[in-house]
């Protein structure tokens, strides 16, 4: 068979190999999966070096959700890290819904539990902790498994323990008739060493130029992250693999962040200390959410519009049709642009996608096809830039687009007031 991208079918491999078990930050799955991409890009004879940084994690030791009143049954439910926790024996108290955490709808008391049919942002989180005893969130379509997610840990330390979990559409649908639920979520903390993965390969003629390739290896809690994303980490050794044979002229530097589930943690520490060099990087590619099967590609541009304009140029020249916005993408590109740093962010939509954070993102979703497209035009990208005479786009982030990722951290991900 042809193929636009000559290693789709290593991706797809090696996708299913990091897919086969839970890659959670810190533990023992993502350093399996972090010891087998270090192998893959030692041999393809890049300098690889593993750059380490502490997170938080936690660990859920028991979720649970009772209905009370009218009668009692067991609702099956799934813990939010670093939400908060009980006691042994939960809290108990009157189900109230708060749609998505409307002042109109909160009640002025405390102690009663939220039923939300959307998980709060940051300044809802701040209106209903030390208000609610706890907090119990609806999946958003009927096809959802449980969510597997976690808030910041911030949120907890700076407005209090709100304890919560997620539930079940249907599930949710029928705790609208219950008056009265007891919530347990019990869950430890703790600081880990995490590593980031970086391989690169000095450029021929402008060697302290630098474009980056990027992905994030780990995985939400306890979900095996099929699309999300051990299907962006191959994608990104494949074109390293791809790549192991030509002489750029600007360096390429690839780079599999740690903790981004947690919230973007590892690309943080790693631009926080390299603050020096960022000038110097002229693109980051990232590469977040790839692999599913009968799918688009599409693109996020974090930067100029002479950079979304070259990218639809390179994408039309090739016959390759991708929907490209100009925005800021919630992955680890956000960091970089944080620094100033632009970014293009090629992703996949496909019907996988629905099962994202959930332990439905197994490696069945895979399909070699989904990597033709997107790796050819990831391919495109980064031999175009890392080799032209001049880098063809305006390396800046105009202001509009500055305001839109200030607004992400400070609203969306909620670690900086």
């Amino acid at each position: 068979m042809f193929r636009l991208f000559a290693e789709s079918l290593y991706a797809y491999e090696l996708a299913r190999a990091l897919a086969s078990q839970p890659r959670f930050t810190g533990s023992d799955g993502e350093a399996r999966a972090r010891e087998l991409v270090v192998k893959e890009l030692s041999g393809f004879g890049y300098d690889v070096r593993l750059e380490p940084f502490r997170v938080r994690v936690f660990e859920v030791e028991r979720a649970a959700l009772e209905v009370i009143e009218p009668e009692r049954r067991e609702v099956e439910c799934s813990g939010v890290g670093f939400s908060g926790e009980t006691p042994e024996e939960g809290v108990e108290g009157e189900l109230v819904y708060i749609e998505g955490g409307d002042p109109l709808l909160v009640p002025s008391s405390r102690g009663w539990i939220g039923l939300a049919s959307t998980r709060p942002d940051k300044e809802g989180w701040r209106r209903l902790a030390g208000r609610a005893s706890g907090l119990v969130i609806a999946e958003s379509s009927p096809q959802r498994g449980l969510s597997r997610v976690d808030v910041p840990y911030e949120w907890r330390e700076r407005y209090g323990s709100l304890p919560a979990v997620y539930v079940r559409y249907a599930d949710a649908l029928r705790l609208l008739g219950a008056r009265r639920v007891r919530l347990t979520l019990r869950q430890e903390y703790r600081e880990v060493e995490a590593f980031n993965v970086i391989a690169e390969r000095r450029g021929t003629k402008y060697p302290d130029e630098v474009v980056y390739v990027t992905a994030h290896l780990d995985s939400v809690y306890g979900v095996r992250g099929a699309v999300d994303n051990a299907g962006g980490v191959a994608l990104a050794v494949a074109l390293a693999k791809a790549l192991s044979g030509a002489a750029l002229k600007r360096t390429v530097r690839f780079a599999l962040f740690s903790g981004e589930e947690l919230g973007l943690r590892g690309s943080l520490a790693h631009v926080e200390a390299r603050k020096d060099e960022l000038r110097n990087v002229v693109l980051v590619v990232n590469l977040d959410v790839h692999g599913g099967a009968l799918g688009t590609t599409r693109a996020v541009v974090t930067g100029s519009k002479s950079l979304k304009h070259a990218l639809e140029f390179l994408a039309k020249r090739h016959g390759v049709r991708v929907e490209v916005a100009e925005d800021v993408m919630s992955s680890d590109s956000a960091s970089f642009a944080r620094q100033g740093v632009p970014s293009v962010n090629i992703f996949r939509v496909s019907g996988a996608n629905n099962a994202v954070h959930t332990a439905d993102d197994g490696p069945d979703s895979l399909h070699p096809l989904a990597f033709e497209v997107a790796g050819f035009l990831a391919l495109e990208l980064v031999r175009e830039v890392a080799n032209a005479e001049e880098v063809p786009y305006d390396r800046e982030i105009p202001e509009e687009v500055k305001k839109k990722v200030d607004e992400y951290f400070r609203k969306r991900l909620g670690i900086y007031e």
